[in-house]
């Protein structure tokens, strides 16, 4: 059976692949909320960067500042604080080890759902170290071998949580491993398959359904919909491709249908898969916004995919047919907050 997932973090439509997507499976979602920290590693005697919170290398647990982190086992005689003139600022002066005497791996607890990480690795006084660290699932999110003229390093990357811990840990690569601070901040995201109510959810594959209701309130904190009732228009092919990929709402079917999503306002990479199974009838364009993220007929098997960027100003992201769409159709939408 071919698995039509377009994954999120690709750079091009349509990816082939033959497991669930990762967002944020399995369940249960979350109902998005604000999260933001920034964690410094350094000596507990060590003065705290304007900003931060410490941490001194403890072992996971409530830290007594409303938030519960640390490490696998006691990491607490492997901070350092340099005391280097040269050094940007208090949070580059300080680090922890993550390799002298055992690997260890950090986690932060926090609510499911997608975070922007910021690693920052290296060291004031030494250049003896191969930095790479992974969050996550993501491998190698952080790599860099430090010189005379450059010893630190820094990575950005957006990584989706499911169990509740936010994991950090040395990549098979790294020599003599340093972390000398992070930053974490929610963002918003969320996967949406459109299919009839009859249809069982697909939560476990990261999913959350649209059945064609008016906007409202949704579970686990969501809120999106159609602007006229579009129950009627969901539709299940019934084709042995994929449960994704069978079951699709249709856009233009009595009129131009128009689905919006709650999201805070920013930028947001916005994918989206449009077809049936082995039905070739249609011209499917589909915007985001004022942009235009799908275009094209349908071949193979009947789909057509697409992605781009969007800004959304008014606390609403909007989804509509294209001028020169004929037939739309949607079976999926992809939503990450950049």
């Amino acid at each position: 059976m071919k698995k039509f997932l377009l994954s999120a973090a690709a750079t091009l439509g349509l990816t082939l692949a033959s497991s669930p997507a990762h967002a944020q499976s399995p369940g249960p979602f979350s109902p998005f909320a604000p999260f933001e920290l920034r964690v410094n590693f350094q000596p507990a005697n060590a003065p705290v960067p304007a900003g931060f919170v410490a941490d001194s290398g403890q072992v996971y647990g409530n830290r007594g500042n409303g938030f519960t982190y640390g490490w696998n086992q006691d990491n607490t005689a492997n901070t350092r604080d340099r005391n280097n003139p040269n050094t940007p600022s208090q949070a580059y002066d300080t680090l922890i080890r993550t390799q002298n005497g055992a690997n260890y791996t950090w986690e932060l607890a926090v609510p499911n759902g997608y975070y922007e990480v910021r690693l920052v690795a290296g060291d004031s006084d030494f250049i003896d170290s191969e930095y790479a660290f992974s969050v996550e699932y993501y491998g190698d999110v952080l790599r860099g071998t430090p010189t005379a003229d450059q010893h630190f390093f820094e990575a950005v990357k957006l990584v989706d949580v499911s169990d509740g811990r936010l994991t950090v840990r040395s990549s098979s690569p790294a020599v003599n491993n340093k972390l000398a601070f992070l930053e974490v901040k929610r963002k918003f995201g969320i996967d949406i398959n459109f299919q009839p109510a009859s249809n069982p959810p697909l939560e476990n594959f990261g999913y959350l359904p649209d059945n064609g209701l008016v906007y409202g309130a949704r579970q686990f904190g969501f809120t999106y919909g159609w602007n006229v009732d579009n129950t009627a228009n969901m539709v299940d092919a019934g084709h042995d491709v994929d449960i994704v990929a069978q079951r699709h709402a249709r856009m233009q079917q009595g009129g131009d249908r128009v689905w919006e999503i709650a999201v805070p306002n920013g930028v947001y990479e916005v994918s989206m898969l449009a077809g049936e199974p082995f039905n070739y009838v249609g011209a499917y364009r589909i915007q985001a916004e004022d942009t235009v993220v799908l275009s094209g007929m349908p071949t193979g098997y009947g789909f057509t995919t697409g992605i781009a960027r969007v800004a959304v100003s008014d606390g609403r992201l909007t989804v509509k047919s294209a001028p020169g769409a004929g037939n739309n159709r949607i079976n999926a939408v992809y939503i990450r907050q950049q």
